[in-house]
């Protein structure tokens, strides 16, 4: 066999071993950002906030997430052991998912968010300001 023969065997068994080898590459939590799109009053006492879910390298929404963990409170005037209900709503429209809050008061308020997003094995966490009340 001469050197050129052994050359080419070689870098076509690493070629095969890179191939085969090679593992899914899965997309991090950080690659998904929430955004406030809107902040709408709703029933009495109420605000609906309307969340877009960007998967951020492409800067594209994302559809069919789940929103299973909602929370408010008024950290960001200072009183972060004032909550406020809060409910995960049908969405509107592809890419928007709309949270209910019933604030006790007007004011700056914390909405804390956690999402599964399909394909992906970790929860993508996010606290956004928002103001609420009049």
């Amino acid at each position: 066999m001469t050197f050129h023969h052994i050359t080419r065997a070689l870098a076509g068994g690493l070629f095969a071993t890179v191939v085969l080898n090679a593992a899914p590459v899965w997309a991090a939590v950080s690659d998904y950002r929430f955004e406030v799109a809107e902040v709408k009053p709703a029933a009495a006492g109420k605000s609906d906030v309307s969340l877009r879910l960007i998967h951020t390298p492409d800067k594209k929404p994302v559809n069919g997430a789940v929103i299973f963990q909602v929370s408010a409170d008024m950290g960001p005037d200072g009183m972060p052991t004032m909550k406020a209900p809060t409910k995960a709503m049908p969405a509107s429209q592809p890419g928007l998912y709309v949270i209910e809050v019933e604030p006790g008061m007007a004011g700056n308020w914390a909405l804390q968010v956690a999402a599964k997003v399909q394909g992906e094995t970790e929860t993508v966490h996010a606290t956004l300001p928002v103001k609420l009340g009049k």
